[in-house]
């Protein structure tokens, strides 16, 4: 049986609340705060793959998750698909996470430059 993880205040908007404490991750594993959190703005995807980075601070590797908003307004998560009326394409990305940073990596996927804003969560990963 898959294990279920329930997100407390579900009522709090990802990309704009401010809160970490919004967003608390329970699971049969452990829970999981978010000890940091904020949003790139505008980040121009001009290459592929473009990456952007962020200095988590930590001590050792912590969990990550984030969320990109693309300038049609659609938000995807990390290596998501979407389908238009005649073709797929994929808005591309990725985390990494390495004992300094966090690194955000873009694909362009043929689409040329755009601006993309991501929104990332850093998490305790004390299991």
């Amino acid at each position: 049986m898959a294990q279920q993880i329930r997100v407390s205040k579900l009522t709090k908007d990802a990309l704009t609340a401010t809160d970490p404490n919004d967003f608390i991750l329970h699971s049969a594993y452990n829970s999981f705060f978010i000890l940091a959190s904020g949003v790139l703005t505008s980040q121009s995807v001009d290459a592929d793959p473009k990456t952007f980075s962020v200095a988590h601070g930590l001590s050792y590797t912590p969990l990550v998750f984030a969320f990109a908003k693309y300038p049609d307004g659609y938000v995807s998560l990390p290596w998501e698909g979407q389908r238009t009326s005649t073709m797929l394409y994929t808005r591309r990305f990725l985390v990494q996470v390495d004992g300094t940073n966090v690194y955000f990596v873009f694909y362009q996927g043929g689409t040329g430059t755009y601006s993309v804003d991501i929104a990332y969560y850093i998490f305790n990963s004390s299991l």
